[in-house]
């Protein structure tokens, strides 16, 4: 009983592994046309890298995942400072830092400075945009001066 607890406990660790190798390293990568007189600057820093971002992604192409890593950053064009990684013997991942321009991003509609408003409870808040963290997340000052985080899908913008 012991040896076939045992077994079943190793094949379990196993399957539910997944492996993350690094393949390469360049200094920068793009799918876009860069404009050097846009005057590009760093939006973040080692996007895409952690433990589970790796893990969770399914591109099967460089390509693909140098798009998955800068499109999920509002604003980003293009990486700097990045590193491949092949994730299970068959996914790639890249992780780097997300150059863009800053002025003026807009993401799903929204940008630094938009009042927005949201439903807490059976109340309306009212807040403004003070960050855009991803492509699923925002920073938003409330009323009272608090600041939050608040997905996308949750907020509509005041006019």
């Amino acid at each position: 009983m012991k040896r076939t607890l045992l077994a079943l406990l190793v094949i379990t660790a196993v399957s539910s592994c997944t492996s993350v190798k690094q393949i390469g390293k360049v200094n920068m990568v793009s799918n876009r046309n860069v404009d050097p007189n846009l005057g590009y600057g760093v939006i973040t820093t080692y996007s895409g890298g952690s433990k589970r971002e790796l893990k969770k992604s399914r591109a099967i192409s460089i390509e693909e995942a140098i798009d998955q890593t800068v499109r999920k950053v509002p604003g980003g064009e293009f990486l700097m400072n990045a590193k491949i990684y092949m994730v299970d013997g068959k996914y790639i991942a890249v992780e780097g830092d997300v150059w863009g321009v800053k002025s003026n991003v807009a993401f799903r509609g929204f940008k630094v400075g938009d009042t927005v408003t949201w439903k807490v409870m059976f109340n309306f808040k009212i807040g403004t945009i003070k960050s855009l963290i991803d492509d699923k997340t925002c920073l938003i000052e409330t009323e009272d001066g608090d600041i939050i985080e608040q997905k996308y899908v949750k907020i509509n913008k005041v006019e």
